[in-house]
């Protein structure tokens, strides 16, 4: 088989192999998706503490309060009923950016809010059901631009508390990687498919590159070829009469010079 066409190959197959770890590495990514986006700081509890970050030192989105049940209104008082069945205290906060909006009347204590600015107002656009799957709807918010430090809280209900930036962080993370895992993992299976495919063409089409390699005897051995190029004959000495060598050169005409130191004889 030819070099080059061996090479293709052997990259086409190592991209493939690479690709198809990349998707694995990707899919597996999306039940993490969803563990993160259900990461909770607490989980049924009427108390506790979560401590604010705020990594940026410019104040933090804060806590967003969770109970079980639905969006509903039986007394007709235009109020969702979980909001108010549901008492949430913060009993310690650390202090706000006053520059955001309305942290300085709030001052890190909880207020109930299901979409923005509706409060817990009985209205069909006013739900929010991101955590349908575990049964639970959203009431509220608390510490609305606090910096960092401690935040502790009571309820007369099982709520359950997550702090957005942190789920925002492991999320972003994790969408990072799926997205690096699939479109990394299936250009890397485009590549490896293609080399192999041209590497296959050129093990079919190509020759192999070895070169054959002839060997001259020196000159002092070479044999007199005769006839057949690959048969070698070898002349043998003849001992039966003189051994002349044989020349195919011209004959030669030798001319003798007259003598004129005798008078010639002969006679009639």
């Amino acid at each position: 088989m030819h070099t080059a066409a061996k090479v293709l190959l052997i990259l086409g197959a190592i991209a493939s192999v690479i690709g198809i770890a990349g998707m694995a590495l990707g899919a597996g990514q999306v039940d993490d998706l969803e563990d993160s986006w259900n990461t909770f700081e607490y989980e049924g509890a009427t108390n506790g503490t979560i401590i604010i970050e705020d990594t940026d030192g410019k104040g933090d989105i804060g806590l967003t309060f969770w109970v079980k049940g639905v969006y509903e209104d039986k007394d007709g008082d235009g109020t969702w009923d979980v909001c108010q069945n549901t008492n949430v205290t913060i009993t310690e906060s650390p202090d706000v950016n006053n520059s955001w909006v309305s942290a300085e009347i709030l001052d890190g204590n909880f207020y109930n809010e299901v979409q923005a600015n509706q409060g817990c107002d009985a209205n069909a656009k006013n739900t929010n059901n991101d955590r349908e799957g575990k049964g639970l709807v959203k009431i509220g918010r608390a510490c609305w631009g606090c910096y960092a430090g401690n935040v502790s809280f009571e309820s007369n209900q099982s709520v359950w508390v997550t702090y957005e930036e942190k789920v925002g962080e492991e999320l972003g993370e994790d969408i990072g990687i799926l997205i690096l895992g699939f479109v990394g993992g299936f250009g890397s299976i485009c590549c490896g498919i293609l080399l192999l495919i041209i590497g296959g063409i050129m093990a079919l089409t190509m020759k192999d590159n070895k070169q054959e390699v002839m060997y001259s005897p020196p000159v002092d051995n070479q044999m007199m070829m005769v006839g057949n190029p690959t048969t070698t004959q070898m002349s043998s000495p003849q001992f039966g009469e003189a051994s002349q060598p044989k020349m195919n050169a011209p004959a030669t005409t030798h001319m003798s010079q007259p003598s004129f130191e005798k008078p010639p004889q002969g006679g009639l």
